[in-house]
């Protein structure tokens, strides 16, 4: 999927989401592999160079595409990069010469660990954090695939990533001749793509549940006016977000998931400030103090068909993160009605209950064999893979 955007200069920018990234990597492997088989070597390869705000996910996705493509992943933060940590330089006392050695954090032949053979994932990750002199080592390692006369082996398959000049991380531009030897993706941050991840890693509920309906906190931020001393948030940020809210808020009483009082942490709001930014850090505290004044559900769960559903959208998600936390074996039937009823007032789509049921069976993994869960599973499976 891709989308145009304008840059500074109002020409369109064609960009992509994070979850494009694998199908992009996977098409430079296949080049990699097609020029090897037909053309006996790599020269004149071009480098898959992605661009993105901070926080989105550029590097875990390159460590998760080099797994599913079986490539040793070799990782190197160009920006702590100086040119002799790439290779160094040292007197061969015997030989009376001096002779450059591969570093063993990068993938060459001389590596112990590394084979000729080998099929590599080289990730020039913060690469415009790197200075110019480390840019131009870097210029021959991925042309070339070699610094110096210590080379990588034939497979490897080079990828970069940065921020952008225009993300405030004070970034270098790179050389025209480096430039044209890449290929360009711009990545903007996707959140219905992080919000399936969170759905799928179950781990986060109530944080899940707050950028449902907040869905303008990530990355509301104006780069050119960044006060350079405040945080932001990022879905790097948002997921320290739900972090915070296990550790310093969650109870677990009986199975079942609460929260402590918000007022029972004076220093909520700074420790929430410190990793989303003072403007996000308010709208996630309004969201908490909102969960905490909805209170218990158990009058929903009392009368499931008869009981009145709140209109407010927040409150809505609220009730549906608090039926996935209070779900147990006696109780699932009645959790699944409201949630059902959640979604109906709500546009009919089942989102609400799709997130409640997603969220049982990962919380509770024992309650996904109960009938209640298995009838609505039964009855709901294209909500379930999203094609409802």
């Amino acid at each position: 999927m891709s989308t145009k955007t304008k840059n500074q200069n109002n020409d369109d920018v064609i960009t992509i989401t994070p979850s494009d990234m694998s199908d992009i990597i996977q098409s430079h492997n296949d080049r990699l592999d097609w020029q090897l088989a037909n053309r006996g070597h790599r020269r004149g390869l071009t480098t898959p160079f992605f661009l993105a705000l901070p926080g989105v996910g550029k590097s875990e996705i390159s460590l998760f595409v080099s797994e599913q493509l079986g490539r040793k992943f070799f990782d190197v933060r160009a920006g702590n990069c100086l040119p002799s940590d790439l290779r160094i330089p040292a007197v061969d006392k015997e030989a009376e010469i001096a002779r450059y050695f591969g570093n063993t954090e990068l993938p060459f032949v001389t590596n112990p660990e590394v084979t000729e053979g080998d099929s590599i994932l080289m990730l020039w990750d913060e690469l415009l954090d790197a200075s110019l002199p480390v840019q131009r080592v870097l210029k021959q390692a991925m042309n070339d695939n070699c610094i110096g006369n210590i080379s990588f082996p034939e497979n490897t398959l080079h990828i970069a990533c940065a921020n952008g000049l225009d993300h405030g991380c004070m970034s270098e531009r790179l050389p025209l001749s480096n430039a044209n030897r890449m290929a360009f993706y711009n990545v903007r941050p996707d959140l219905n793509g992080f919000q399936e991840w969170l759905s799928d890693i179950g781990l986060y509920p109530e944080l899940e549940a707050f950028l449902q309906s907040n869905s303008d906190v990530p990355y509301d931020m104006d780069v050119s006016k960044w006060d350079g001393k405040s945080n932001f948030a990022s879905f790097r940020t948002l997921e320290e977000f739900g972090k915070l809210i296990n550790t310093d808020l969650v109870e677990i009483k009986g199975g079942a998931r609460y929260l402590k009082p918000i007022d029972s942490d004076n220093l909520l709001l700074v420790k929430i400030s410190a990793v989303l930014g003072h403007k996000a850090a308010h709208k996630a505290l309004e969201y908490l103090k909102i969960y905490e004044a909805v209170g218990s559900i158990q009058n929903l769960l009392d009368d499931p068909q008869g009981c009145t559903i709140p209109s407010s959208l927040t409150k809505k998600w609220i009730v549906a993160c608090k039926l996935a936390g209070a779900a147990d074996q006696g109780n699932v039937s009645a959790v699944m009605t409201v949630a059902e009823r959640l979604s109906s007032t709500s546009g009919g789509k089942g989102f609400m209950a799709t997130y409640v049921a997603k969220s049982i069976c990962k919380q509770k993994p024992k309650l996904s064999s109960t009938k209640a869960i298995k009838k609505w599973m039964g009855d709901n499976f294209m909500d379930l893979v999203g094609r409802g």
